[in-house]
This record gives C-alpha cells, sequence and structure tokens, in this order.
C-alpha cells in the first residue's frame, strides 16, 4: 500500500471515527403529568439546546398513578395532537404514550434511551408501585430500552401540603439540570450502536425538594420491599366506602428504605428490571405443591 493511499485511509476512518463520536443521542421522554407539564417540557428543551435529538410523547391529560395500564383496542383511532416540534400528546396512558414513541413515532428510527420525567411528586416506597412515570420506563426496559424514571419529592409537612407542595415547584428545575447532566456524563462514554445503560436494566431516581448546596449526596436504595399502602376504604352506613388518605404515610421517615433516604436529603438511585420473575422461589413451590 502507497504512502498516498494509507493517508487517505487513515483520514477516512479518523473522520468516520470523529462522526460517530459527535453524534447526536436520539431520546424519547414520556411522564404521567401530562404533556404540559414543565418537568418533560423543559427537560426537552434542555436536552434538545444541548444538541441532542430529542422526542416527547405524553399522555393528554395527567395520567398520576394510572402505574402500568394500557389501551389495548386494535383498530381504534387515536386523537394525537402535535403540539411543538418533536412533541406529541397521546390521549391515553403513560405506558401508551411510551408505545406510541416506540411503536409509532420513532418505530424506524428507535432512540438510544428513554426518559420519563421529571415527575412532580416522589416515587418511593408504595409509590413506584403505581407510579405511571416509573411503570413507562419499566416497560421500555422490558422491550430492550435503556431507561431513567425521574421524580422529584415533597416534603411532609403540614404547611407544605397546605400551599401545594411549593418547595418541588422551587426546585423542580434543579432536578431537570440534574438529569441534564446525567444524560451529558452518558453520552461523554457512548459508543454510538452500544447500549447507553448495561442491557436490561433501568434507573428510578428521585431528587429531595432542596437547594443543591444542602442535597448530602446519591444513594443507591431498593424500593422498600413491603411498603405501606397509602389509602384504605372507610365503610359508610349507607353501603359505600370512602377512599382515606393513611396517616402513616405522610408521617416523615428516615428509616433505610428508599422513602428515609429521600426525607434525610439524599438522591435515591433505585435499580430496576422490569421483570415479573423471581424463579428463585421455584424449589419452595414444588415442595409446597407436590
Amino acid at each position: 500500500m502507497n504512502k498516498t493511499l494509507l493517508a487517505l485511509l487513515l483520514t477516512s476512518l479518523t473522520a468516520a471515527h470523529s462522526q460517530a463520536a459527535e453524534q447526536a443521542m436520539r431520546i424519547l421522554l414520556v411522564n404521567d403529568d401530562g404533556c404540559e407539564s414543565v418537568g418533560t417540557t423543559s427537560l426537552q428543551e434542555k436536552l434538545a439546546a444541548k444538541g441532542y435529538d430529542v422526542w416527547m410523547v405524553a399522555p393528554a391529560t395527567n395520567q398520576s398513578g394510572i402505574g402500568s395500564a394500557i389501551t389495548f383496542k386494535p383498530n381504534m383511532i387515536f386523537d394525537v395532537k402535535k403540539v411543538a416540534e418533536k412533541r406529541y400528546c397521546f390521549p391515553g396512558t403513560p405506558a401508551d404514550s411510551l408505545d406510541f414513541g416506540l411503536l409509532g413515532v420513532l418505530r424506524d428510527t428507535p432512540p438510544d434511551l428513554v426518559i420519563s420525567g421529571v415527575n412532580d411528586g416522589p416515587n418511593t416506597g408504595v409509590a413506584q408501585l403505581n407510579s405511571g412515570t416509573v411503570g413507562a420506563a419499566a416497560r421500555a426496559v422490558r422491550y430492550g430500552y435503556p431507561a431513567i424514571a425521574a421524580s422529584i419529592g415533597y416534603l411532609f409537612t403540614a404547611e407544605e401540603m397546605k400551599a401545594g407542595w411549593p418547595s418541588t415547584h422551587q426546585y423542580w428545575p434543579d432536578s431537570v439540570d440534574y438529569l441534564v447532566s446525567l444524560v451529558d456524563t452518558l453520552h461523554s462514554k457512548w459508543q454510538p450502536g452500544q447500549p447507553v445503560l448495561p442491557v436490561g436494566s433501568g434507573l428510578s431516581i428521585n431528587y429531595p425538594p432542596l437547594a443543591k448546596n444542602t442535597i448530602k449526596g446519591e444513594k443507591y436504595i431498593g424500593n422498600e420491599r413491603f411498603p405501606a399502602p397509602q389509602h384504605y376504604y372507610k365503610l359508610l352506613n349507607d353501603g359505600r366506602a370512602q377512599q382515606m388518605m393513611s396517616e402513616k404515610v405522610l408521617e416523615p421517615t428516615e428509616a433505610d428504605t428508599d422513602t428515609g433516604w429521600l426525607n434525610k436529603g439524599y438522591i435515591t438511585w433505585t435499580l430496576l428490571d422490569g421483570e415479573w420473575n423471581a424463579p428463585q422461589y421455584e424449589s419452595q413451590y414444588k415442595a409446597l405443591f407436590r
């Protein structure tokens, strides 16, 4: 091989490597707060301003607490609204929005990363069980896409609850900036065509509603194994039932749980895999039912 040909080949390889390194990461954003939620619209705007290829699909209305429910009605026509560039409102659940993003809008150009949130309110303890935010992220992971669910917590005081959680809304932009910084970190270590996160895994992040200089750090912690329910039912004399908020859930805790560490001022990181399997119990079930 002559020197001229070798030089051209090296130049071509260097250019190809540089182009791959600079390729924009494609990101799909979803949530359960609705397509007007500032936690997600501002995240889209900030990520797009940094050069990421960011698409947003969110429920047309607030769908908090609906978990992983979907609308399964083949041949049904959905009144989808495109409300801005790369931004859609879908008349369904968070999981529906994820499906429309992955199996509709980005069907031929799949995202490198899915982010659900930043959600208004924490998704720790029992809240993670019925969270549309976490449900959408877990669904993405089950499909094989790396996903992050992100939420900001509440200060559980009478004043905060009565005023509509002002600290949460005050520090919501900080939680969005934190997510942007995490994406930057991932992008700096990412090679196009390679998984952004370990295959088959995802991450649920809860950010405390505190000033940045008072946050104590990051804490890897699992979701509470047997969390207390958020509500109970009171049976009424006329035969009806009234749903009541559990007083125990509203009590501040600093236990060694995801909720406790969030309350202590840590950003909690809970790893998830979207699985509904527990093969470690197989031998016990075989013994029980033989």
